[in-house]
């Protein structure tokens, strides 16, 4: 260890050296000064304290001493940026949102801004299915998934649409969002989601939904849905009669984007189904009975 400090340490060879030519230059002010960094030093070099390498540097900046206080301060910064064990990488994300086997695929397409007026379009898939969520102490509630996949721009996401059962939370609906892409190791992950649009074909300029997003971490959001009456009834009457949902995203990068993801009939057949099983499409009566496609489910990407 000492060794891999002494030769990425500039100078550091030379104060380490034996005292010769540069102990007879020394002033007897910075020979007191080296002689009290070594006795601090050797009472704070095993310090996880960053503040406190920090202060020695500073004090004792002159003798090599700091100079290893410096590789030493390098190597806790770079083990705090490390994300936990438990934390899925980007990579791994990746793979975890692989599309269902079978389903049936729907349009989705990714628009990127570039420098031009055009922009970036890249086409893929959605595949839409009924999700059962359990929780802890609590029914089994029915859910809409959505698998999104653009192979050509190497991004995925996962949306889950679900009815707010959390009091605390002033939202009727809650949508979870995971996304990632394969560049997220080298910053191109998903910084933000600005909002979720409803729109009536694919080219058409889309209304937002009402409600706020809220950031987990990078590529994994919530958006709650307004409670409010109006904002409520608006939101589903969107829902339930647009076929094109736009998700904005912006890139690490600053890059603006937009998924957009088309319902096709099977799309609107999964909003019909768990909206007549919460109660809430229009004159349902009692919902039928149905057999969700992934069970098991905690609501949170796999």
């Amino acid at each position: 260890m000492l060794g891999l400090v002494f030769t990425s340490c500039p100078g550091a060879a030379l104060a380490a050296s034996p005292e010769g030519s540069q102990q007879s230059a020394e002033t007897p002010g910075s020979a007191a000064l080296r002689s009290e960094a070594a006795e601090v030093w050797e009472a704070v070099k095993n310090t996880k304290n960053t503040a406190l390498l920090e202060s020695f540097i500073k004090r004792y900046g002159t003798t090599f001493f700091a100079e290893i206080a410096k590789a030493r301060l390098d190597e806790l910064k770079a083990v705090a940026a490390e994300p936990p064990p438990s934390q899925a990488g980007p990579i791994d994300r990746f793979q975890s949102l692989q599309m269902p086997a079978d389903g049936v695929r729907e349009s989705a397409v990714l628009y990127e801004e570039d420098l031009t007026s055009q922009g970036q379009k890249f086409t893929g898939a959605v595949i839409w299915h009924t999700e059962l969520i359990k929780a802890d102490g609590k029914p089994d509630e029915l859910a809409a998934r959505a698998d999104v996949d653009i192979p050509s721009s190497e991004l995925r996401m996962r949306m889950l649409f679900k009815r707010n059962l959390d009091p605390s939370l002033p939202a009727s609906h809650v949508i979870e969002l995971t996304l990632a892409t394969t560049s997220d190791a080298t910053g191109g992950g998903i910084a933000k989601m600005p909002g979720i649009l409803m729109k009536p074909n694919e080219q058409a300029r889309g209304t937002p939904l009402a409600g706020a997003a809220v950031k987990v971490t990078d590529g994994i959001f919530l958006f709650g849905l307004s409670s409010a009456v109006a904002d409520r009834e608006r939101n589903l009457k969107q829902l339930l009669e647009r076929p094109w949902i736009d998700v904005a995203i912006v890139y690490t990068y600053r890059q603006r984007a937009i998924v957009a993801i088309s319902k096709g009939e099977s799309g609107e057949q999964v909003f019909k189904t768990v909206l007549t099983a919460w109660g809430e499409y229009p004159d349902a009566t009692e919902p039928a009975a149905i057999v969700p496609e992934n069970h098991g489910s905690t609501g949170n990407a796999r």
